[in-house]
């Protein structure tokens, strides 16, 4: 199969008259992903919405909607429209195709720096990405390949690890020499900003009352784009509009020192967690939820979209180890954060609320210990 390239991409564009800097970029960025050829390209689609209030035993006080990332084709995870959408973003800005530039990059987590290889393998590129140091090398040798590397940050901060990688990023894109053949993708940045059109097809699909829509919180990128879209499309309805809870492991309470923590009650959540020994141990982290952040808010997550968040429902170890447990017997893999996320979706629903939530990606057999 020919995998088409950005050259193509370009053209489309071109076409359509969506490469003219006059147009404001947030424009011309809504009105390329509305085009099928574009889609095509980037092969996108709108994720499906589950209904899973039945197997969660809530359909008689609540419901529980569940966006279902981990079905996407190519790249089983929340990233993939978060990634092409920078691609689109980078081609709208004339930044790439360009002929000194071979090599796309970014830092961050596993699920973003596959979507990452997925796409510069479709593109003819090569791909680099930052990750923090605690990444093991068995999980980053599911990444790496003859064209796509993965760099390790050093190690800098005992108590802001996701900054390490990200300044690492930035420092290695203030060398001249060392970015000359590359184009960053800045996902911690601009995430959010290019997944909120397709938030906004998300919402309109949404055809079940809902009255809250609740997430794990890392770069912001569901946050600004599933969340804040869903309110936002309500609003514009004229509809009730749902609030944005954020769903927070109480072992990094972030949001949760300066936004009201809702009180809801995990009694609904079984005990059974498992074989403990299921679960990969990493001495320097509090806890295995990756992608939400330990140590800090993202730094370039906006105010407006902070005060966005009605919210904070915090679960514990138990709460997301013994959801995951509970989906995998019938018949449903999820990471750990997207076990976190249909947690408190549950207790949620359980106390009568219609929720909202998302599957990220589904469980990765690197979060079991390594087999000796």
């Amino acid at each position: 199969m020919a995998y088409p390239n950005l050259d193509e991409l370009r053209l489309v564009l071109h076409k359509e008259g969506l490469l003219n800097k006059a147009i404001p970029l947030r424009t011309r960025f809504g009105e390329a992903t509305k085009i099928k050829e574009v889609r095509d390209i980037l092969d996108l689609q709108t994720p499906t919405v589950s209904d899973l209030s039945d197997m969660l035993g809530v359909t008689d006080s609540g419901t529980v909607l569940a966006v279902r990332m981990d079905l996407n084709s190519g790249v089983d995870n929340h990233k993939k429209s978060v990634v092409a959408g920078l691609i689109l973003r980078g081609v709208l800005t004339r930044r790439i195709p360009n002929e000194r530039i071979d090599t796309l990059i970014d830092g961050g987590n596993f699920n973003s720096a596959k979507a990452l290889k997925y796409y510069v393998d479709r593109f003819g590129m090569k791909g680099m990405y930052i990750m923090s140091y605690l990444f093991p090398k068995d999980v980053t040798v599911l990444l790496e390949s003859e064209n796509f590397r993965i760099i390790k940050a050093p190690h800098k901060y005992d108590h802001a690890r996701e900054r390490e990688f990200y300044e690492f990023l930035m420092d290695r894109m203030r060398d001249r020499e060392f970015n000359r053949n590359k184009y960053c993708l800045w996902h911690a940045k601009y995430g959010g900003a290019v997944e909120y059109p397709f938030g906004i097809e998300i919402a309109r699909g949404i055809t079940t009352p809902i009255d809250c829509a609740v997430a794990c919180l890392g770069a912001g990128s569901t946050l600004e784009g599933v969340q804040i879209p869903i309110q936002d499309v309500f609003a514009e309805n004229g509809l009730p509009i749902p609030a944005i809870f954020v769903a927070e492991h109480e072992l990094s309470p972030l949001f949760a020192k300066n936004i009201h923590v809702e009180s809801v009650s995990n009694s609904v959540i079984p005990s059974n967690t498992g074989n403990a020994g299921t679960y990969r141990v990493v001495s320097e982290l509090p806890h295995l939820v990756i992608g939400p952040h330990y140590d800090e808010i993202n730094p370039l997550l906006s105010r407006a979209s902070i005060a966005r968040i009605n919210g904070v429902v915090q679960y514990s170890e138990v709460d997301w180890k013994a959801t995951q447990v509970f989906l995998a017997e019938r018949g449903i893999s999820v990471g750990n954060s997207s076990a976190a996320n249909i947690s408190v979706a549950w207790r949620l629903a359980s106390e009568r609320r219609r929720v909202l939530t998302v599957i990220y990606e589904p469980w990765r057999n690197f979060y079991s210990p390594v087999k000796t």
